[in-house]
């Protein structure tokens, strides 16, 4: 969410159209927590010379909703998923009074806009998927770097890879202990990320005695996730589906199609937007197992299963088409 809006804000400040002022957190984790009241006194200033408030979440509805009430000015929210689908009372409380009375809504996926009716919101609501930067593509990347940074042999491995916070939803336990142990010994299972799910999957690891072919390197920077997305053999997102826990959209799929990685993904939530199947990658049923060990092993006899798969997430994702989009919405409200 913190990264869609950034490169939101980075891109349509381009436009000589708008001219932008952000209110942002800039502290600690803890404060975080209370910026949606901290942040009220700039909003409510900064507001008044504005044509159009945008919010980059559904936690800030309350600032929304009391500049529209004082000012009359028209407000936008970004919506992501999670953000409208979180279980606590309290919270949906705070979405009904305040988030359901804002002027537009941009949905990051389909799936996404399909939830709001279940919160009260059933109009001016706009699907814009994100746009993806094209800031790991390199294709002279080698193997070599890969062995390298996992530190083991990898002759005639077939590398599997997965990047994203560790949470039940992802799969990633699901994978191993219901693909991965019916795969044969030259499957390896990278995982980037950390999160609570941690302890689970490595415990699948075990439980399946499959330790040394699952590697879970933790949080890695920018660099070594470029060698990850530019020499694995697939990446895979095994989702599987969790009340009220869902996947609003998937920026790691279209990062890892962008790098030429062909990209396997549940067919579930907003991961649809972000993997056009056959063309970018393929969809498969959440949580059937025999349908995944069936692509991936068809996969590795196949020879080069998505001819234009960077050119044509470039095309679906391009920013400027995305801020010409939000400008629209702008518009259209002001």
């Amino acid at each position: 969410m913190e990264r869609l809006s950034w490169e939101m804000i980075n891109h349509i400040s381009r436009s000589s159209e708008v001219n932008i002022k952000i209110i942002s957190h800039q502290g600690g984790r803890f404060l975080g927590l209370l910026f949606p009241l901290l942040c009220l006194p700039r909003a409510i200033t900064t507001a008044k010379q504005a044509d159009v408030i945008h919010l980059g979440d559904p936690l800030l509805s309350l600032a929304g909703w009391l500049v529209k009430k004082i000012y009359h000015k028209p407000v936008i929210v970004t919506v992501h998923g999670l953000d409208i689908t979180y279980p606590n009372p309290l919270y949906q409380a705070y979405l009904h009074l305040f988030f359901c009375r804002l002027s537009a809504y941009i949905a990051i996926s389909s799936y996404t806009a399909s939830l709001l009716p279940g919160i009260g919101v059933n109009k001016n609501i706009t699907v814009i998927n994100p746009g993806i930067s094209d800031r790991y593509y390199n294709d002279q990347i080698t193997r070599g770097q890969l062995t390298h940074f996992l530190g083991r042999d990898l002759t005639h491995k077939k590398i599997i890879l997965t990047v994203g916070r560790l949470i039940k939803r992802k799969g990633q336990a699901w994978f191993i202990a219901n693909v991965l142990s019916r795969l044969d010994h030259n499957y390896l299972y990278v995982i980037a990320g950390t999160g609570p799910e941690e302890h689970n999957i490595r415990q699948a690891a075990a439980n399946g005695k499959l330790t040394d072919r699952v590697i879970l390197l933790g949080r890695v920077s920018n660099e070594q996730l470029a060698i990850l997305y530019n020499t694995a053999d697939v990446f895979v997102a095994p989702n599987i589906k969790i009340p009220s826990n869902v996947e609003g959209f998937g920026l790691v799929l279209a990062e890892a199609a962008l790098c030429r990685r062909p990209v396997f993904a549940a067919n579930l939530e907003g991961m649809t937007d972000a993997i056009t199947s056959g063309v970018n990658g393929l969809l498969i049923e959440s949580s059937n197992a025999s349908q995944w060990i069936q692509v991936l092993t068809r996969h590795f006899s196949s020879i080069n299963q998505f001819p234009q798969i960077r050119e044509l997430t470039l095309r679906k994702f391009n920013w400027q088409q995305k801020i010409n989009d939000y400008l629209s919405v702008i518009k259209s409200v002001v």
